[in-house]
């Protein structure tokens, strides 16, 4: 890492690893001695995150666990509820595991790991070896491309109708688990055991994830629209919206905005403006 680190920073996987990564990142947060930093992470995709350079821990809670400290590298598994993070100072860095990443790169099923922090030696015996290639590097992207593409055709080629129930995931245009159902040739049994073993929830919940954060991104970004935003991302009222920011929150979204800290509401923009889309 060089000297003067940047706060957040995001890098574009390589053109091989596109399909499987939604990208690098690097948080970074100097502290004076004894003080405390306090942010949050979205509900997301699985990801790998390491600590660097004998960082102090990281500590995450997410809905009734806590991890503390968070093993130096983690793997985190998908996530349905926010992670609240808490740091003494040092720097993250990771890297974001689309479902079919997570089946080409890993297989199994993934809903063991759902909401769950694990050493990733626990799944790969190269975790020393990603960890001191991360500590050598300038940049994180170069190291992880790596030791990821190293990984790429280790398993035969994963379902590819795991990409395409992701792509209409992403476009957020088809609500109903039948309608989707049938768009990827499955029945509905078929698709929910898929979810389970490679996005680690069920239909339902994931569109219901899904709904939820392009409604919370929207409103972060402009929390003047207020009620538009709500109706435009399919919610019925306010008060349904705000069952589901207890769900995924833990809080309400005005509770949420209180918690959040600089990494979280720094990582909204740098991430859009880098990558092309929000979190």
């Amino acid at each position: 890492m060089s000297e003067a680190i940047s706060p957040v920073q995001y890098w574009h996987p390589s053109a091989a690893l596109a399909p499987y990564v939604t990208g690098y990142h690097s948080f970074h947060a100097a502290l004076p001695p004894g003080l405390t930093l306090k942010d949050v992470f979205l509900p997301s995709w699985a990801s790998i995150r390491v600590s660097l350079h004998e960082s102090p821990a990281w500590s995450l809670r997410m809905g009734p666990r806590l991890f503390d400290p968070m093993p130096d590298v983690a793997f985190i598994g998908p996530t349905s509820c926010a992670g609240y993070l808490s740091t003494h100072g040092g720097t993250m860095v990771g890297v974001g595991l689309k479902p079919l990443g997570w089946a080409q790169l890993f297989g199994g099923d993934v809903s063991k790991h759902a909401n769950r922090v694990v050493p990733l030696a626990q799944l790969d015996s190269g975790a020393d070896q990603l960890h001191e290639a991360l500590n050598a590097a300038d940049t994180p992207h170069d190291a992880f491309t790596r030791w990821l593409e190293a990984r790429l055709h280790r398993r035969p080629p994963a379902d590819p109708r795991i990409a395409q129930l992701f792509a209409v995931l992403e476009r957020g245009t088809e609500s109903r688990i039948d309608v989707i159902a049938e768009m990827l040739d499955m029945n509905p049994r078929a698709m929910a055991t898929m979810t389970r073993v490679s996005f680690g929830f069920t239909p339902k919940l994931l569109l219901r994830r899904t709904r939820f954060i392009r409604a919370l991104n929207a409103l972060l970004a402009d929390p003047e629209q207020g009620q538009g935003v709500v109706e435009a991302a399919g919610y019925y009222d306010r008060s349904h919206f705000l069952r589901d920011s207890h769900l995924f929150l833990g809080c309400s979204v005005r509770d949420f905005t209180r918690r959040r800290g600089p990494l979280n509401q720094i990582a909204l923009r740098v991430r859009e403006k880098v990558l092309g889309q929000p979190v």
